[in-house]
């Protein structure tokens, strides 16, 4: 196949021509490749994909001559009258729409990507993306050293640095790196990624990630996602990133959409079926994300992300005996903070105080030795009956991490809380970050 001669302007003519002539257009070479490549159902959609693609960020009137006169038939002295433009602007922008399309085109062809990997690169990766799915400490840990020796073998290797910018930031969550440092190594490495190639889904995913995980803002991460879904709409990473932005829109019908798009795309991932267990969590359906916490720990016992939202819905289903009997057997406490601020409200919830009070001391403890988030602090103190300290926790904590405003305002945990003004004051400031 070669490039100069298939894809130029007048190819592209007749493929665009072919769209009005649908059993001409599924003999054409050109279509049925394309048809493949964005994986749609008929030829006609691949084009018009294709087209609407090529000139998003063109003049308007690119893409209105090209749909006027190649797709419908159009005369040009008829278009170019309606559009107001003299023959030699109606030839310009047909010339500047057809050179976009031949080149988004000859991109989508070559799977948009400039650079192919070596072999032992390339085989690394597909082990990361393997383990980075399965979401549990050790796994995403044997993740990274695969992406990191990808990135040895091919410095250029884009897959390698987006996978390692999102191991960081499961890492931060699994607690097992604080989240400054974390988020500072996962912002640098998906940089890096759009640097070497700027028209990558996994690029753009990894930095949408990275600027809702690190505080970033909507406003820079929702272009990311955008890009990512645009450049191959059959990547489950893109439509993890969308899930993450409608969780900061506060859109759960949307969050569960794209979990459930990324979920069909990869069932076999753990940390997408995991996404949507948290979207079910969200929306208050407890009874389902109890089921399937459960069915996810069968999988894999060692998620504390699994175990924390388990415990959450059970105490959201006023059943906090089972929360305790899962987090702090014969009244042990664990070092883990998330379980330990899940603990201390079940505690509350059966009129514990004392326990409430033990539990936040611990926590107070391991903060010496290791930053605990104060949202998780929060928890605690209102578990004692210390509202106020709690208040204090949570405006501390959303200095410090704005993405705790995710889930702030759907946190069962804080309930009792939504009355006071200072509360409804830090939901407002989600709000106002998305206008």
């Amino acid at each position: 196949m070669n490039p100069s001669g298939l894809w130029s302007h007048g190819s592209v003519r007749r493929v665009l021509r072919n769209v009005r002539r649908p059993a001409a257009l599924e003999r054409d070479e050109i279509a049925l490749e394309l048809k493949r490549a964005l994986r749609c159902e008929a030829a006609r959609d691949a084009v018009l994909t294709l087209v609407e693609r090529a000139l998003k960020h063109e003049h308007r009137f690119c893409a209105d001559i090209v749909r006027r006169c190649d797709v419908d038939g159009e005369t040009t002295a008829a278009v170019a009258a309606a559009l107001h433009l003299s023959p030699r602007q109606f030839f310009r922008y047909r010339a500047r729409a057809m050179e976009a399309i031949s080149v988004e085109l000859g991109l989508v062809l070559t799977r948009t990507r400039t650079h192919r990997p070596a072999d032992g690169a390339a085989r690394a990766v597909v082990l990361g993306r393997l383990l980075l799915s399965r979401a549990s400490q050790p796994d995403v840990a044997s993740a990274m050293r695969h992406f990191e020796r990808a990135a040895a073998i091919d410095p250029l290797c884009v897959e390698a640095y987006a996978g390692l910018s999102v191991g960081w930031l499961l890492l931060s969550r699994e607690l097992a790196v604080t989240p400054v440092h974390a988020h500072a190594k996962a912002r640098s490495l998906a940089r890096r990624a759009l640097a070497l190639d700027p028209r990558s889904t996994a690029a753009h995913a990894a930095f949408a990630c990275v600027a809702m995980d690190s505080g970033l803002g909507r406003a820079v991460a929702a272009p990311h996602v955008a890009e990512a879904l645009s450049f191959d709409p059959y990547d489950a990473r893109a439509h993890i990133a969308s899930w993450n932005l409608a969780l900061i829109d506060g859109d759960l019908a949307a969050a569960e959409f794209s979990s459930a798009q990324a979920t069909s795309l990869e069932p076999a991932s753990f940390f997408y079926a995991l996404c949507t267990m948290a979207t079910s969590f969200f929306r208050g359906e407890y009874a389902a994300t109890i089921a399937h916490a459960g069915e996810l720990m069968e999988i894999e016992p060692r998620s504390r992300v699994v175990r924390v939202y388990l415990a959450d819905a059970l105490d959201a289903s006023g059943r906090p005996h089972e929360t305790l009997a899962l987090l702090q057997p014969n009244d042990k406490l664990s070092d883990d903070p998330y379980e330990l601020a899940s603990g201390a409200h079940a505690r509350a919830l059966i009129g514990d105080r004392e326990g409430a009070q033990r539990t936040l001391d611990r926590m107070l403890l391991v903060n010496a030795s290791y930053e605990v988030p104060r949202y998780l602090i929060a928890y605690a103190r209102l578990a004692t009956g210390d509202v106020y300290g709690a208040l204090d926790d949570l405006e501390c904590a959303v200095r410090e991490d704005p993405g705790w405003m995710l889930v702030m305002e759907h946190d069962p945990a804080l309930v009792e809380l939504r009355a006071e003004r200072r509360f409804r004051r830090l939901v407002s400031l989600r709000s106002n970050a998305i206008g």
